[in-house]
């Protein structure tokens, strides 16, 4: 397959979005779906080369894998290296844990797996993992090893209707990532299975299966409209749109940008293959295994303590860029060089003993517990929390629903007591790490619970949280339980935002229309980082304001809004936040090295019982102070 420069030009269009976007330039919101470009890219290429490979009866899967080696292990490696060090450095012990897991499934070609399976509503965010890019090497590399034997099987066996066979596959994989859409969305991002139709669109366009637009008119609209396209979704998409809408506008104008070429370049092909571009594009790989771990170091304060926003962020981008260019020149030019004169044997070995030497550096890292004596015993102590397990305090999978699978157990939570007053407490996990301590400090009152992850309670759908779970259970509660039960009390609680204050006030109006007596919990205050990990970084650097620095603005001023609003509706308003922030100074510890909070919002469980203990004369003070009087 000869040379085009237009692709390398694509590639610069695939990783300058996607650095942008994770560095947080305004504009760029799809930015993104330059990982999809990329899909397409490889599929194109390496098929392309596969196929041409196999019908000249050149081809050999070991040469295939040697060069796939050679152009894809010494870049990451040394990335993982450098990586690896600063996470042995600034990482405490559960972040390291952590990291030996991640960095040893990108080695093992697994890291898209790994994170899958990990993805979880109170995983640390994606801003803390400094190899989660890799999980698109991740479905590069399962491809790589797929599909060109299946290629080789299908010429083989049935020459005729191997591109077809291909085509059925890519069907196949679109249907499925449609079906798995509705279920699991974390699966469809990650898995190969529901990716490798991006990668096949390329590779049906490289065999013929997809036929290229002639020369002229027809050319050079597919490669204008392609281009169009693609600059539509990089700058006016968002990750909040549905995924499957942005990576299919994304991978099919990504294939009629490289199809416009295919007989001659068009004019998108010429714009692309523009020195500057092409010379970003040359270098894409390693631009992008660099650019994400250093966001991540950045935005841990482990490097680049700069002043503004701004400045930041520019230095970001140089940086990446610096790094970028040394990790082409001297790292993929040599190796790839290396391809013609280097023995298989010798590139197997070589990886194969690379691949060992992190396996066994991660198991010691494991095994070590993520290295605890390079800190004091408080930081580890205060540090354990960010490996926090809520599951018994917010009684998840029965009173707290996580996944869409998941079922209200009704005996459980929602169980009237004749013998004392009934509250009911609605809502996501803002509602479910409440329960254990107002339930602890209002021993006279039955607490029962309805909860699911991102659940706003409101009688009426609306919010763009809205979950099947969610819709399910708030149907059954207010349209069902609560027209069939008395209950004294219902507490309305979540991670309440700006947005969620009209479908309150509708939920309020109609509760009131009904005669129920409602009680609004308020927001809680939240941080931008973990509390524990800024508690941490508190005794490390001796920044006493490290926590409050990173509390996030607007909490007050919305406490003081929806206070406002329950009383035009007719409900009673308690505030967490001012039980939390008494005189506006924001309790961080319950006791000594005993976080209030485990991640950016959510309670411990001594939190929890703390916070109970505060609100408790508020919500029940009758059953508070007879409690209190004996």
């Amino acid at each position: 397959m000869k040379y085009r420069s237009d692709i390398d030009g694509l590639r610069a269009l695939a990783v300058i979005p996607v650095l942008l976007y994770h560095v947080g330039v305004p504009g760029f919101g799809g930015g993104f779906v330059g990982v999809d470009i990329f899909f397409v890219i490889s599929g194109y290429l390496i098929c392309g080369m596969t196929d041409a490979d196999i019908r000249n009866g050149t081809f050999s899967l070991g040469n295939f894998y040697k060069r796939r080696i050679l152009r894809i292990l010494p870049a990451l490696f040394v990335m993982l290296l450098v990586t690896g060090v600063l996470a042995y450095i600034y990482f405490l012990p559960v972040e390291l844990e952590d990291f030996a897991k991640s960095l040893a499934s990108a080695v093992g070609s697994v890291a898209n797996v790994y994170f899958a399976k990990t993805a979880g509503y109170f995983e640390a965010p994606a801003e803390t993992k400094p190899l989660l890019h890799a999980w698109s090497l991740g479905v590069e590399e399962q491809f790589y090893l797929v599909v060109p034997v299946v290629m080789l099987v299908a010429y083989r066996f049935a020459p005729k209707r191997a591109r077809l066979l291909l085509a059925i596959g890519a069907v196949m994989s679109f249907a499925a990532a449609i079906a798995m859409s509705t279920r699991n969305e974390t699966f469809v991002f990650y898995l190969t299975p529901f990716r490798a139709w991006e990668l096949a669109l390329g590779a049906l366009l490289a065999i013929g299966f997809i036929p290229a637009p002639p020369r002229g008119m027809w050319s050079n609209v597919c490669g204008l409209a392609g281009l169009t396209l693609l600059l539509g979704v990089i700058l006016a998409g968002s990750s909040s749109a549905p995924l499957l809408l942005m990576t299919s506008l994304a991978g099919v104008g990504a294939t009629m940008v490289i199809a416009s070429s295919e007989r001659g370049i068009s004019p998108a092909g010429r714009l692309l293959s523009l020195r500057p571009l092409v010379f970003v594009g040359l270098m894409s790989y390693s631009l992008y295994l660099w650019h994400w771990p250093l966001i991540v170091f950045q935005r841990t304060d482990a490097v680049l303590k700069t002043g503004s926003s701004a400045s930041t962020k520019l230095l970001l981008i140089v940086l990446s860029v610096g790094m970028a260019y040394l990790s082409w020149k001297l790292i993929e030019l040599p190796f790839r060089s290396m391809a013609r004169n280097t023995s298989r044997t010798k590139v197997f070995t070589a990886a194969s003993g690379a691949m060992a030497s992190a396996f066994v550096i991660c198991g010691l890292v494991l095994l070590a517990g993520g290295a605890p004596f390079r800190f004091p015993e408080r930081v580890l102590q205060i540090s354990a929390y960010l490996a926090y397990d809520s599951s018994a305090a917010f009684r998840t999978g029965r009173c707290f629903l996580l996944t869409n699978h998941q079922q209200l157990d009704t005996e459980t939570c929602m169980t009237r007591d004749p013998a004392r007053p009934n509250y009911l407490l609605i809502g996501d996990s803002h509602a479910a790490h409440l329960w254990l301590g107002l339930a602890s400090a209002m021993p006279g009152v039955n607490v029962m619970q309805a909860s699911a992850s991102l659940c706003r309670p409101a009688v009426q759908g609306g919010s763009h949280y809205d979950s099947p779970a969610c819709r399910r259970m708030m149907d059954f509660v207010f349209n069902d339980f609560l027209a069939n039960n008395r209950i004294d009390k219902i507490l309305l609680a979540a991670s309440w935002k700006d947005e969620d204050l009209p479908i309150l006030a509708t939920t309020l109006d109609l509760l009131k229309a009904r005669g129920l007596r409602v009680t609004v919990l308020g927001p809680i205050v939240e941080y931008d980082s973990a509390l524990p990990r800024l508690l941490v970084d508190e005794i490390l650097r001796d920044d006493p304001a490290a926590a409050r620095a990173m509390r996030r603005p607007g909490v007050h001023e919305r406490d003081s809004a929806m206070s406002h609003l329950a009383a035009d509706h007719g409900a009673s308003y308690v505030s967490l936040y001012d039980a939390i922030c008494p005189d506006g100074r924001c309790d961080e510890y319950v006791a000594a090295n005993v976080p209030m909070q485990f991640d950016e919002g959510h309670l411990t469980s001594q939190g929890s019982i703390e916070l109970g203990r505060r609100l408790a004369p508020f919500l029940a003070p009758k059953l508070v102070g007879a409690r209190d009087a004996n």
